[in-house]
């Protein structure tokens, strides 16, 4: 990774946690050209869907960062390559999100917190306070994979045509014709088991191991189930009331994540300091 490639990570990153998403990369649809040439009654996962959806507006932006590095030389890492892992953050605002959250389910309003997750196309449905804490766990653990370890990790290995990749992949599950579930759990397969494996430094270490050896090899498991069963490493106690029990946990779990992330921030640091 070149020092041109750190610091538009670290200025993306700095932008995204400080400002939040919006401004034109994130309200202006570029890809209505490209959903355009689907069908209107055109539904499902389909080679053309993913070809119109992700390859063409990814190799778009290939070609655009290609002419701008000619032209420009590494300025254009630092213009297009910030720009693209900004709009590859994508739109939900996480910070306050998480925020959002833990204030209704420290007031013990669970009905609130499950309208903040609802308020961003989660699904919120649960039984009791135990399974609406693995179901919010899933959803803010994904979150987090989506909004910044996934396309960091896309931007590291495969620049910024990479992160913005990865991001056309999901923006496609929100329209009628998304990416086979298969494909998008090898999509998540490295920046998720990554993640977890950041776990093991905070939190039970040779649980984090076992879970990533017996379920962590396998294309198959859900992503969203892999992480609830990782995040057993930061376990409810037993002993606490059932009002609180969401919030007890979603903190936990919340403050595993942010030392996750700062431990993959210094750990790219050193990389390129290397």
């Amino acid at each position: 990774m070149s020092y041109l490639a750190f610091l538009s990570f670290i200025a993306a990153t700095g932008l995204y946690w400080l400002l939040g998403p919006g401004g034109p990369l994130h309200s202006i649809d570029f890809l209505t050209v490209f959903r355009s040439q689907l069908d209107d009654d055109e539904e499902g996962a389909s080679t053309k869907a993913a070809l119109m959806l992700v390859v063409a507006p990814a190799l778009t932006f290939a070609l655009i960062y290609i002419v701008a590095e000619r032209l420009l030389g590494g300025a254009a890492m630092l213009l297009l390559g910030t720009a693209a892992l900004f709009f590859s953050f994508g739109r939900e605002d996480y910070p306050t999100i998480t925020q959002r959250f833990l204030a209704r389910a420290r007031a013990a309003d669970n009905e609130g917190a499950a309208m903040v997750i609802q308020s961003v196309g989660g699904d919120s449905s649960a039984e009791d306070a135990d399974e609406f804490a693995d179901v919010a766990t899933s959803f803010f653990s994904l979150l987090a994979l989506q909004r910044w370890f996934g396309p960091a990790l896309y931007f590291l290995l495969l620049g910024p045509v990479g992160a913005v990749a990865y991001r056309l992949a999901h923006l496609s599950q929100e329209t009628k014709t998304p990416l086979g579930n298969s494909v998008m759990r090898v999509i998540e397969w490295v920046p998720s088991r990554l993640m977890v494996l950041s776990f093991s430094v905070f939190g039970d270490f040779d649980k984090t191991i076992a879970h990533l050896a017996d379920k962590g090899l396998s294309f198959e498991t859900d992503t969203g189930e892999f992480f609830v069963d990782a995040c057993e490493a930061v376990p409810l106690e037993s002993t606490q009331a059932s009002e609180t029990r969401v919030y007890n946990r979603l903190d936990r779990v919340l403050s595993l994540l942010e030392r996750s992330f700062l431990l993959w921030l210094g750990a790219i640091a050193l990389l390129v300091l290397i």
